[in-house]
């Protein structure tokens, strides 16, 4: 596993920036989980309405998402706007763990 990339590093084609966050660009992700045990430093992803209760109280860094969806999310947790959510997903999970 890969620790410590960058959120500028993740090379998301799909990525739509929805406000400015240059200083965070350069914040370290530690790893990526799902969102009831994401932490501080990971970003996690929410593709589901099903899932909005713990999506509330997620305490990951960045989230997968889509712009329905990002509202759902706490302030904490900012949002990276993606056209699918789950190929994103598989995607940045790919940079934490490419022999997987």
């Amino acid at each position: 596993m890969n620790k410590n990339i960058q959120i500028n590093d993740l090379s998301i084609k799909d990525y739509k920036v929805t406000w400015d966050f240059q200083t965070k660009l350069l914040q370290e992700i530690i790893d990526i989980k799902d969102l009831f045990t994401s932490n501080k430093n990971d970003i996690t992803f929410f593709h589901s309405k099903k899932y909005k209760n713990i999506a509330k109280n997620t305490k990951a860094s960045f989230c997968l998402t889509t712009e329905i969806l990002k509202d759902e999310l706490p302030k904490s947790c900012t949002p990276l706007i993606v056209e699918n959510v789950l190929v994103s997903t598989s995607k940045v999970t790919s940079k934490f763990y490419p022999t997987s």
